[in-house]
């Protein structure tokens, strides 16, 4: 993983943690707080969940007319003397 993928799945960790923590804080009574949106909100969690999970695992390899990962192509390679030598694939 690159330094940015590192540095923001920390930053969401430190934020889910922190809201954690916010939400237990509070004086502690015996009725109910969230009502129904506690169910819309689990039921939309695990249908987004569910959406993600199929359409990661629905294709393998990228799906169909896959040719390489996103970003790379091949190009033509010369010789000093301009001719054609063959192709080479470069990413970036």
């Amino acid at each position: 993983m690159s330094f940015k993928t590192k540095l923001a799945a920390a930053a969401l960790a430190a934020v889910t943690l922190a809201g954690a923590v916010a939400a237990s804080t509070g004086e502690a009574a015996a009725k109910p707080k969230f009502g129904p949106a506690l169910g819309f909100g689990l039921v939309a969690g695990t249908a987004i969940g569910l959406a993600a999970a199929s359409s990661a695992y629905a294709h393998p390899y990228g799906g169909y007319g896959y040719y390489g990962p996103a970003g790379c192509r091949w190009v033509p390679v010369h010789n000093y003397y301009g001719q054609y030598v063959g192709s080479k694939r470069v990413c970036w």
